[in-house]
């Protein structure tokens, strides 16, 4: 088994890509069928040769009606040591069906980009991890020409790792950026000359207001937390989600009003654990969040989907029957579409929904000749196109490959 990791202190496990073995290839769902879940099944959506390969692709952005941008990560091994490289690869529908490589973010870079977003195809960010050696946060501008680096300062105190992971950026004069910073917080001897450390994790909000970023607090959250996705929708009206560590394992929701963060309750779900991984808005009155409620102690986890009216929070009832976690969601008329992956026994099933009018549809995102595929992100555009945004295995393959699959559900 191999697996790639973005990991805060502790339990605090924030993303997971897993590369198996090579069972039988996944067969497609018919469409216009039910699945085990009840759930209409639809199929149409057409993987897209992509301009890159051995890589991640863990993030989407629409910039406008016809671009549409994915960021990740290219795979660099050597032996057993694995180094990365930021990846941004774009589409225009005005172009046909191929999809370009966009300039190399940051040359020399060898950690992972998480995030991508933005407002226009001259206006969009590129985040990641923090390079241990130099400090420096992979925080990249580009103007419609080339990609240049700005500073966001490090947290206080000696740092295990650091990293964004969402992102948001409706204007040139305002962009968020969220994620977490692992402290070291004191070391013990350990026997056999080892030394144990001991770490506290919190999340970090930093925001470019056109000229800098400021990093900006929250109230109300104490031990380990981090955030893993923010979005605005008025700059007194931005949300951000997140989860916080054993022993409470639960989701964090926050929003700003213009002022200042606060921390808002969570509504109730079923299970002894949650996490929220991604946010995202149509309007003031119409938020979804997304990620993963733990039935049991040895439960690898159920969709956990929740919705904001613009007056309280409730938790909406996923397919029943279905495993595992969604990664990603993004705002479509009347609802939702959602994407993620169930890390089975044997191997990593793609999972892929749209929940419009009360009603949940499955969406086949299967490839041919590949397994253990996860979807990492999910982007809408106008006359309802859907793009998922991931990484499978092949059987010929030891390497990640991108997948980008685009369709109407």
């Amino acid at each position: 088994m191999k697996r790639i990791l973005r990991r805060a202190a502790g339990t605090l496990v924030v993303a997971a890509v897993t590369v198996l073995g090579a069972p039988p290839a996944l067969a497609a769902a018919a469409p216009a069928a039910p699945d085990a879940s009840g759930a209409v099944v639809a199929g149409g959506f057409t993987p897209a040769k992509l301009p890159v390969s051995g890589a991640v692709l863990s993030s989407g952005v629409q910039l406008d009606r016809h671009t549409t941008w994915a960021a990740g990560y290219r795979i660099h091994r050597s032996g057993p040591r694995l180094s990365f490289e930021p990846v941004v690869v774009g589409h225009d529908d005005r172009r046909g069906p191929q999809w370009t490589e966009l300039p190399t973010p940051a040359p020399g870079f060898r950690l992972r980009a998480n995030t991508v977003a933005g407002s226009s195809t001259h206006d969009a960010w590129l985040f990641g991890d923090r390079e241990p050696t130099t400090g420096r946060f992979l925080a990249e501008h580009w103007d419609g020409a080339a990609w240049t680096s700005t500073s966001i300062e490090q947290p206080p105190g000696e740092l295990y790792n650091a990293y964004l992971l969402g992102s948001s950026a409706p204007r040139p004069d305002s962009a968020w950026t969220v994620g977490g910073a692992t402290v070291v917080t004191g070391r013990t001897p350990g026997p056999n000359g080892g030394t144990s450390i001991e770490t506290r994790t919190t999340g970090l909000i930093e925001h470019w207001d056109g000229t800098a970023w400021h990093r900006m607090s929250a109230d109300g959250i104490d031990g380990n937390w981090l955030l893993n996705s923010v979005t605005e929708i008025a700059r007194d009206d931005v949300w951000a989600v997140g989860n916080t560590a054993a022993p409470d394992d639960k989701p964090v929701l926050l929003h700003y009003d213009g002022r200042a963060w606060s921390r808002v309750g969570a509504p109730a779900f079923a299970g002894l654990a949650g996490e929220y991984q991604s946010v995202a808005a149509h309007g003031p009155k119409d938020v979804w969040v997304v990620g993963r409620a733990v039935l049991t102690d040895k439960d690898r986890g159920h969709p956990l989907v929740a919705h904001f009216d613009g007056r309280a929070w409730t938790t909406v009832p996923a397919p029943e029957g279905v495993a595992g976690r969604l990664w990603s969601v993004s705002a479509v008329p009347g609802g939702m579409a959602a994407v993620g992956w169930d890390p089975g026994s044997d191997q990593d099933r793609p999972l892929g929904f749209r929940y419009t009018d009360g009603r949940w549809q499955t969406l086949d995102l299967s490839v041919t000749g590949y397994e253990n595929v996860s979807y990492l992100a999910v982007v809408a555009a106008p006359g309802g196109r859907l793009t998922a945004l991931g990484a499978g295995g092949t059987p010929k393959s030891p390497d990640y490959q991108p997948l980008a699959l685009t369709g109407r559900g």
